[in-house]
């Protein structure tokens, strides 16, 4: 049997366009207009106004109470339309449709798969759809899938026009490293509330208070993040972390406080063109921006980078942290003033490690070197190194 449920104003009636297959009255007892008819097979077919398609609706087997105008049918499966064109896949257990299509009710592993683009899975289990307004809610376990993330919600609205994505209350955005598996932990989790996502466009933002963690291994404790709110875009790969930005590194006892934040998570980086401090133990470092490779293990401060440590204080253009092998390189006009001795060492470039409580400890590696000093009676001694010199260790 197929319907075809006019536009809008016209939604009081259904005009019957196949021949009844397999339509069976319930018993002669109820009132001949509640006798429900079953049908071995439902097609319901939505227009828009100006008579392009809307949406589809296929039943293997349905029921149709005519006096109440309902349609209740089993594992139905639909399509939605944009433009004319396929734009998703709708599917369940059972369907609802009430009011000669007013409003449909999805009940029981309810998916909407995007065709196009980023291919977006959306499921719960349950769905309230009302075509008029073309707008879906689930509002039993709803959440957005794709390869590799999923954002679930506590609600979730689709507006079948604008292709946006609403999420209510809680939200929980998780990324994995590479494939999106159940059965694994996502390497990411940011947690916010009142969502939105844009699958035309790829916008996405979410309120804060945002709270993050990242897993590097198992048996590391997670890096936490915290930030105000979060928006960004999914095709172009970043979400941007709104000041005052927090990121915690408990396996290095390493802390940053930092402005708005981007994060490109494609490329596993994360920077900033804003002012930051950033704490290791007993070390801090300052700078104007700062960029991390997070696949690189590795932090660049590009400009003004400034190392304070006890009894020392380092001034750089440019300084480099890799935190897996713990090395810190310091570049460009650098300045290392220490307090014993009044001690100041000039170079192109300091190399270092971190050592015990997160201080370092600089080489000059070869690089010309000018060092100067006093002591005893406030006499001052300079001296000079040259590339072919010894390394002078600080």
């Amino acid at each position: 049997m197929r319907f075809n449920l006019l536009p809008s104003r016209h939604l009081g009636s259904l005009l019957l366009i196949l021949t009844m297959v397999g339509c069976q009255e319930s018993p002669s007892t109820q009132k001949k207009s509640s006798v429900p008819f079953v049908f071995k097979s439902l097609e319901l077919r939505h227009k828009q106004a100006d008579g392009s398609r809307d949406w589809d609706l296929n039943s293997p087997l349905a029921r149709y109470e005519l006096g109440s105008r309902v349609v209740r049918a089993r594992n139905p499966e639909g399509v939605l339309y944009k433009e004319n064109k396929p734009s998703f896949e709708v599917s369940a257990q059972a369907a609802t449709v009430v009011n000669d299509g007013e409003t449909v009710l999805l009940e029981g592993n309810v998916k909407v798969q995007q065709l196009t683009g980023e291919k977006v899975l959306i499921t719960g289990d349950r769905l309230r759809w009302t075509p008029d307004e073309s707008k879906m809610v689930i509002e039993q376990r709803p959440q957005a899938l794709d390869n590799i993330s999923r954002i679930s919600a506590k609600i979730v609205l689709f507006q079948q026009l604008t292709q946006e994505i609403v999420f209510k209350g809680p939200t929980k955005f998780e990324r994995w490293k590479e494939e999106r598996k159940d059965s694994n932990e996502p390497s990411i989790v940011i947690r916010g509330r009142n969502g939105r996502w844009n699958l035309d466009s790829g916008k996405l933002n979410a309120m804060g208070p945002i709270l993050g963690h990242r897993i590097v291994s198992k048996s590391d404790i997670p890096q936490q993040l915290t930030a105000t709110r979060l928006q960004g875009n999914t095709k172009k790969g970043y979400l941007d972390l709104i000041k005052p930005v927090t990121l915690t590194i408990p396996g290095e006892k390493a802390s940053l406080l930092a402005q708005t934040t981007r994060w490109k998570f494609n490329s596993e980086k994360i920077e900033s063109n804003k002012p930051f401090t950033a704490t290791q133990e007993r070390s801090t470092y300052r700078g104007d921006s700062f960029k991390v490779d997070l696949a690189r293990t590795e932090v660049e401060i590009p400009q003004k980078c400034e190392l304070s440590q006890p009894g020392e204080q380092l001034r750089a253009e440019k300084c480099i942290w890799n935190w897996s092998t713990e090395e810190v390189q310091a570049i460009g006009d650098v300045i290392l003033k220490r307090e014993a001795n009044n001690q100041i060492t000039r170079s192109d470039k300091l190399e270092g490690r971190i050592g015990d409580e997160g201080t370092v400890s600089f080489s000059s590696s070869g690089s010309k070197v000018r060092s100067q000093l006093t002591i005893e009676e406030a006499k001052e001694k300079s001296i000079l190194s040259s590339k072919s010199s010894p390394p002078v260790q600080f």
